[in-house]
């Protein structure tokens, strides 16, 4: 049966999966944000939760949120979709945008869980590697990509954590008008850019982003997304769900952008952070550190990998462990923290290296 030969090509494809919740860890294995203060986002939701009625239907609250995105990315209503998470958007887009058969590019490594959807939906994936620190040649990208249907730029990207040039993201962008792009900024708020604006005066880009990171509602499940009006309007009327967000998860999302200039505080903390863990590590005989735009680094630990990954697990410390990436042996990506944690973190790397 059809049906049966589609169940089993799906059950052999990749997947993503759930990390295992340490109980006591500092957790740096999954780039949320826990430098911004957990008081802060409960007296956040507590808030909300005065503010809703959870017995009708998310109506006013979505319409709000639009409003406060909006005036975030600093572009109007107009241009804002939401959606539960951006991966919930990533999906919708694949599905409605792209049909069966469709080429996308992407340049790797990267955000797994895009290549894993589009695999799942049977859209050829053309995976163009970048040089050996990660960095992007534009024009090979942009010839690869001339074939596609689909182009994919996560920047800053995740796992190796860079941000695209800006001139060279529009360049790529100017020379691919006639594809879909879709932009994944998920940690742009770490970074030094966002082509939020960009993507409204075109009409094949969409720019995705997120409150999971900076904002600190990775379990409120926020995403958004900032694209020309014609497209956002489609996809508010028509790709995506009536009601897409849970009514208290709106109302703590509009709550928190309220609070933005304290946010912002603390993703500046974090930057700090970033660069005065980098240094540190960067010192160490044996461990590299690539550059990074987001609230995260890439580290490669070559023949230490192992010794330091044990290390870390007895002393409670769950970084993501990802082994060979691209021909980096013994690579990590650790989430920039707090500094107390930041600080247990190195001090276990140099301890092992020493």
């Amino acid at each position: 049966m059809r049906f049966s030969k589609e169940l089993s090509r799906i059950s052999k494809l990749d997947r993503y999966v759930r990390p295992d919740k340490v109980q006591g860890a500092i957790k740096l294995d999954s780039n949320e944000n826990f430098a911004l203060d957990r008081g802060f986002i409960a007296a956040v939701a507590k808030d909300a939760a005065k503010r809703v009625d959870l017995r009708e239907y998310p109506i006013d609250e979505l319409e709000e949120l639009y409003a406060k995105l909006a005036e975030y990315a600093g572009v109007s209503e107009k241009y804002v979709g939401v959606g539960s998470g951006s991966d919930q958007i990533i999906e919708l887009l694949l599905t409605t945008l792209a049909v069966n058969g469709a080429r996308a590019t992407v340049f790797v490594p990267t955000f797994s869980y895009f290549i894993n959807r589009c695999e799942l939906h049977g859209i050829l994936v053309d995976r163009v590697p970048l040089d050996g620190d990660f960095e992007l040649d534009a024009a090979m990208f942009a010839l690869r990509a001339k074939k596609a249907d689909l182009v994919y730029l996560c920047s800053p990207n995740n796992p190796t954590g860079g941000q695209i040039p800006r001139k060279i993201a529009a360049g790529i962008i100017d020379e691919l008008d006639d594809k879909l792009i879709l932009v994944d900024e998920a940690y742009a708020d770490f970074a030094g850019y966002s082509l939020a604006k960009l993507a409204t005066k075109r009409e094949n880009v969409i720019v995705l982003r997120t409150l999971s990171k900076a904002f600190g509602l990775a379990g409120a499940r926020v995403g958004y997304m900032v694209t020309n009006e014609k497209l956002a309007s489609v996809f508010n009327s028509t790709i995506q769900t009536p009601y897409p967000v849970s009514t208290l998860s709106l109302a703590i999302a509009s709550s928190v952008l309220e609070r933005s200039v304290h946010v912002a505080k603390t993703v500046e903390a974090v930057k700090s952070e970033r660069e005065r863990v980098a240094k540190r590590l960067a010192r160490i005989a044996g461990i590299r550190v690539f550059r990074s735009d987001a609230n995260f680094l890439l580290i490669e630990a070559g023949r230490k990998y192992r010794t330091i990954a044990d290390t870390l697990e007895k002393r409670g410390i769950v970084v993501k462990l990802l082994g060979n990436v691209a021909g980096h042996p013994g690579c990590m990506r650790v989430t920039i923290g707090t500094r107390r944690t930041n600080s247990k973190f190195v001090e276990c790397v140099e301890e092992v290296v020493a």
